[in-house]
């Protein structure tokens, strides 16, 4: 359940951020994106938040994909929680991780290789 109130709480900071024109200054502003691969992930999903893809991936290339992570967590996090309660909690639990992890190495590859 915390893991629900923590990527909505990030999807509503991403989205109201726009109107707010406040922003935590990065310490990437001004490096190559080689250096700083999550250089603009705040301004990418905020523009994701609002359909506006091309600008997403303009603020950063591999928003898209990061994005989606924590969306189909967000969503995963709903349906697992019903599931658990209605079978046997180590297989889904064991497959849920399973899962995880292969979507987050899949989301996450070009910021963790250097």
């Amino acid at each position: 359940m915390i893991f629900i109130a923590i990527i909505m709480f990030i999807f509503f900071y991403c989205f109201i951020i726009k109107f707010l024109n406040f922003g935590l200054p990065s310490s990437c502003e001004g490096q190559p994106l080689i250096y700083c691969k999550s250089r603009g992930l705040t301004r990418s999903f905020s523009e994701i938040l609002r359909f506006n893809f091309s600008q997403a991936i303009y603020y950063n290339p591999y928003s898209i994909k990061i994005f989606l992570f924590f969306l189909v967590q967000l969503l995963a996090r709903f349906f697992v929680n019903t599931i658990i309660r209605l079978s046997n909690f180590k297989i889904i639990l064991r497959l849920d991780v399973s899962i995880t992890i292969i979507f987050f190495i899949f989301s996450f590859y070009n910021l963790i290789l250097i």
